[in-house]
C-alpha cells in the first residue's frame, strides 16, 4: 500500500474513535495533540482514556455515532465489528482508518516527531515497526539538535574555530555539529568533502590550501572571516582535524580578537589520532611506547627528528625520504618501523606498513594526503606474540 502523505488541520474537528482499549488510546494521544474534538464509543473504554478531555460513550457500535465524524478510527478487537465500521464509512463517504489491516483503510496514522516548530511524519508503504521507531528516533535527535541550535549560544559577529576532524563525518563533534547547523556563513578547508556539508544551509566558502594551490593566502583568509564577523554573520571557520593541530587557529584567533571580534575554539578529532585508530597502530603500549610526539614535515626545513617512542608527522608525503635518512643518521635501525596511512578514515584509507631504509631510498609510492607514524608499536602484535614465546 502507498499513502499520500499530507497534513490536515484537524483543529475543533469531530473525531470518532470505535474501541476504548490501548490501540484507542494511542491513536487518541495524537489527535489530542492537534486539538480535535475526538469520541470514544466502546462497551468498555479504559479508565485513562475516562481520565482525558474526551467524550467517552459507553455502548456498543452503531452507525448513527459516526454520522457527523469527520474521520473515523476502528479499533476495536473484534474483526466483524472493524469490518462495519469500515462500510458504514465507505456507505456515508467518511474517510476511515482500520487499525487492524491497513488495505481496507482510507488513510493511515502516522508515526509523528513533533517541537515547537516542526512536525514531523513518519509512513511505511509496509508494516516494518521496528524500521520506522529507528527513523522516528533519528528524527527526534535531529529536532532535539535543531532546538538546542536555537537555544544555543550562537552569537552574530561571532567567529567559532571548528575542527572537523579528519575528513569523516561521523567524527564530527556533537557541538561542531550545532554550530554547522547555525552557521550563516562555514568557511571550510581543504581536505574536506564538501559533500558533508549539503545538511548545512549556510553560505559555503572555500579557502582550502594545499603545496602550490593556495585558494587564499592566510592573511586574505583572516580578513574574510573578519569581514563577516563584521557583517553580523555567525561565521563557522571550518578546519580539518583540531584547530590547535597545525590548524593555525591560533593566527586567525589573535587577528580576529585584535580586531575586536570575539572567537571560540571547538576541538576536533585531529588526524593523527584518527589514523592510529583506523589503522590499527596505536601510539602507545604498555612495555613499548610511553611517549607521543607530533610534527609537521611540510617544508624541507620544517621538521625535525622527534626523538619519542611513537612520532607522527603530519604534511610529509614530499620530505618522507629525507625524514627517514635523519633517522638512519641519528642511529636508528634501518628495519625502524613506519606505518603510512593515507586518506585516513575514510572509505578509500590505505595503510602501508614498512621501514625508514626503504623509505630513505624512495620505494614507497603514496599519494597525499597522509599521517605517518614512526615507532615500533607499527608491529605491536608481532612483540607481544615474541614476548609470549619466552
Amino acid at each position: 500500500m502507498s499513502f499520500l502523505p499530507i497534513s490536515i488541520n484537524i483543529a475543533n474537528k469531530q473525531i470518532v474513535i470505535i474501541g476504548g482499549g490501548k490501540v484507542a488510546l494511542q491513536k487518541l494521544k495524537s489527535l489530542l495533540l492537534f486539538k480535535a474534538k475526538v469520541r470514544i464509543i466502546a462497551p468498555h473504554i479504559l479508565e485513562e482514556i475516562q481520565e482525558l478531555e474526551v467524550e467517552c460513550i459507553s455502548d456498543s457500535y452503531q452507525q448513527h455515532y459516526i454520522s457527523d465524524a469527520f474521520m473515523v478510527y476502528a479499533c476495536t478487537d473484534q474483526t466483524s465489528v472493524n469490518n462495519q465500521v469500515v462500510e458504514d464509512c465507505n456507505q456515508l463517504n467518511k474517510l476511515c482508518n482500520n487499525a487492524e489491516d491497513s488495505t481496507q483503510s482510507d488513510f493511515i496514522s502516522s508515526a509523528i516527531v513533533q517541537s515547537e516548530s516542526l512536525t514531523v511524519a513518519i509512513n511505511s508503504k509496509a508494516k516494518e515497526p521496528r524500521k520506522t521507531k529507528a527513523f522516528k528516533h533519528q528524527i527526534e535527535e535531529q529536532l532535539n539538535e535543531a532546538e538546542a541550535i536555537a537555544q544555543h549560544n550562537t552569537q552574530k559577529g561571532k567567529v567559532y574555530l571548528v575542527g572537523f576532524g579528519p575528513g569523516n563525518p561521523d567524527l564530527l563533534t556533537v557541538k561542531a555539529k550545532r554550530l554547522l547547523y547555525a552557521a550563516d556563513v562555514i568557511f571550510y578547508d581543504d581536505l574536506l568533502d564538501v559533500n558533508a556539508l549539503a545538511p548545512f544551509s549556510g553560505e559555503k566558502v572555500y579557502v582550502g590550501k594545499r603545496r602550490g594551490n593556495h585558494s587564499k593566502e592566510q592573511n586574505q583568509i583572516n580578513e574574510v572571516l573578519c569581514e563577516a564577523a563584521k557583517a553580523n554573520k555567525m561565521v563557522v571557520r571550518l578546519k580539518g582535524g583540531d584547530p590547535l593541530i597545525f590548524g593555525r587557529g591560533t593566527e586567525e584567533k589573535y587577528y580576529l580578537e585584535k580586531h575586536n571580534i570575539e572567537v571560540e575554539i571547538v576541538p576536533g578529532i585531529t588526524s593523527a589520532i584518527a589514523a592510529a585508530a583506523y589503522s590499527g597502530v596505536p601510539l602507545t603500549h604498555r612495555g613499548i611506547s610511553s611517549t607521543v610526539a607530533f610534527g609537521t614535515a611540510h617544508g624541507k626545513k620544517s621538521f625535525k627528528i622527534l626523538e619519542a617512542d611513537s612520532s607522527v608527522y603530519y604534511m610529509c608525503v614530499k620530505n618522507l625520504p629525507e625524514i627517514a635518512k635523519q633517522y638512519i643518521e641519528k642511529g636508528y635501525a634501518k628495519d625502524y618501523p613506519v606505518a603510512l596511512v593515507h586518506n585516513a578514515t575514510m572509505p578509500q584509507q590505505q595503510v602501508i606498513k614498512t621501514t625508514v631504509s626503504e623509505l630513505a631510498k624512495g620505494n614507497i609510492d603514496i599519494a597525499s594526503p597522509v599521517i605517518s607514524i614512526f615507532g615500533k608499536t607499527v608491529h605491536f602484535e608481532q612483540i607481544l606474540d615474541q614476548e609470549k614465546t619466552l
